[in-house]
Formats: structure tokens, sequence, C-alpha cells
């Protein structure tokens, strides 16, 4: 029996306006065809590098799939180091240098599966020792979907990572919660999200794209959780930022923020019977089902 491999996988809300599961697709497909490189940080930049549909008999609009490369982006007008003199290196040693465009160092693969229906999409965090980490992750598509040239045709792309649920609903439970703050970016609310639904179709008709909103608990009182306080930190999770401040056990200090607790998913599999990729779609398809029940307020 082989060692068991690792597949660790992360979920990203994507949202643009007007939508239908068709202009999702279209969204995607847009931005593969431009074969143009989004920045992560630093040296680091990645691209949407191949694209198919997930079954091949499936009903349209359905999943798609397909790669992410990630790798390093060389300013070949920087200083360059010679370890021999410990110096910079001359223009002349520096002109010896043939490093053609089309090649990239530091190369790492990572998949991902989009769901049209309820624009979600899951992307590989883990493969082959190297990491796709959540900021990281929401960086790449945020800055490839608002591109000017995609920004033209479909608008603005918000790109949220899904918080992990049960941390959530841990900081909801917080002894003394003195101060709630929500970021709701106009949401594109499933069938049964009904909240979601008058928040989208509110923010639409003031002509609001962001929701801000802050509750401040009275002096020594904690704040009340009731059912629309619930509902609408929940839509703020999905949809932008929800964090609570306030003290626990012994009077102690504590935090709560959507953006240090993304919902990241791991699993172990055996390669002699079973693929990454077999088991990363795995875990997609039952994040999509989880993640659609907890967030149909």
């Amino acid at each position: 029996m082989a060692r068991e491999k690792k597949v660790i996988a992360g979920a990203i809300n994507i949202t643009i306006h007007p939508h239908t599961p068709q202009k999702y697709l279209d969204l995607f497909r847009h931005a593969y065809k431009l074969k143009s490189s989004a920045h992560i940080f630093g040296d680091q930049h990645g691209l949407l590098a191949t694209q198919r549909r997930l079954e091949r008999d499936q009903r349209e609009p359905g999943p798609i799939t397909g790669d992410i490369f990630k790798f390093t982006n060389i300013n070949k007008n920087s200083m360059w180091f010679n370890f021999e003199t410990n110096d910079f290196a001359t223009d002349e040693e520096v002109a010896e240098v043939a490093v053609p465009d089309h090649l990239k160092p530091n190369s790492a693969r990572f998949s991902y599966i989009f769901f049209p229906d309820k624009h979600l999409l899951i992307y590989e965090g883990y493969y082959d020792g190297n990491s796709l980490g959540p900021n990281n992750a929401v960086k790449f598509f945020s800055n490839l979907f608002n591109q000017d040239s995609v920004r033209e045709k479909f608008g603005r792309v918000d790109v949220t990572h899904i918080p992990a649920i049960d941390e959530l609903d841990k900081a909801f439970s917080m002894p003394r919660k003195e101060k709630i703050e929500m970021v709701i970016k106009r949401p594109n609310p499933d069938d049964h999200a009904k909240t979601e639904q008058r928040v989208m179709e509110r923010m639409k008709a003031i002509n609001v794209s962001t929701y801000e909103q802050t509750y401040k608990a009275e002096k020594g009182q904690s704040i009340d959780m009731d059912n629309d306080l619930k509902t609408m930190s929940y839509i703020s999770a999905k949809n932008g930022h929800f964090s609570i401040k306030g003290k626990g056990i012994n009077d102690r200090p504590e935090e709560y923020s959507t953006a240090k607790h993304p919902l990241i998913e791991k699993e172990y599999y055996d390669p002699d019977v079973e693929t990454a990729f077999n088991t990363f779609s795995n875990i997609s398809k039952i994040l999509k089902n989880s993640i659609s029940k907890w967030f149909n307020k």
C-alpha cells in the first residue's frame, strides 16, 4: 500500500450583476481565453491555464474544471546578484542570461471546479508539496476577474472566501459580544435564500454596491444575536466580511473575523486506489452541498 497523500480544498463565492449561470460561465471562459496572468503577491503570478466541462455528458450550463498555474514572474530589469563576486552582476554578465518570456520558474499546478448555479468556486489549496493559501487564491481570482477587459464586459466581480462555518457559529456563542461589524457586497442569492434576495433587491434599488453596519453594545451588556442578526451575519460572511469583538470567560478579550477563519477541507487518499483529482472532485461536491445548506437563510 502506497503512503497516503493529502488534498486540501477551499471555497470562494464569486458574484457579478446581473447574473445567470450562463453569464458566470461566460465570465470564466472570457478570462481563460485572455491568457493573461494575474498578480498574486510579490513576484508571484497565476494563470487560468486550462478549462473544460467537469463531466462530458453533463447538462449545460454545468460545472467546469481546469488548472491554475502559479509561477515566479522575473523582472529582467531588476538587479542580478553574482555569488562568485558577492556583488551585483555586470551588464555584460546579465546579457548572457537568456530566459525566454514564455518560460516561468517555480511553477506549481492546482485544480479548480466552478459551479455556475451556485457561483461557487472550489480550489485545490495543496498539490504535490506546493500550496495555494486562501488569501492568495482570493487575490488571484479578484485580480484575474477585475482586469480592465473583463470589467468592461462583466462589471465589478466580487470575490469572497467562504468562512469555516463551525468557527462562525462558535463566535456567536461569545459570552459578551461588545461590537459587531458587517460588510456586505451585493449578493447573488440562491433560489431559496429569501433574506439574501431581499438584501440584494434593496441594495440595487438604492444604487448601493457595498453595505456596512456596526453594532455596539450598551456598556457592560452583550449584543443579543436574534434570528435577524444571525441571518445578516451569515450573509455578510458569505458576501463580504463579518467580525465580533468582546469578552470570553473571566472577561478575557476575544475577537473573531471571517478573514482569519477561511473554510479549508483536508482529505487523505491512497494513490494506488484513487487519483488526487477524484478526491478533490468528491470534496468539491460535498462542500457545494454543505455551503448551500449553511447559507440558505
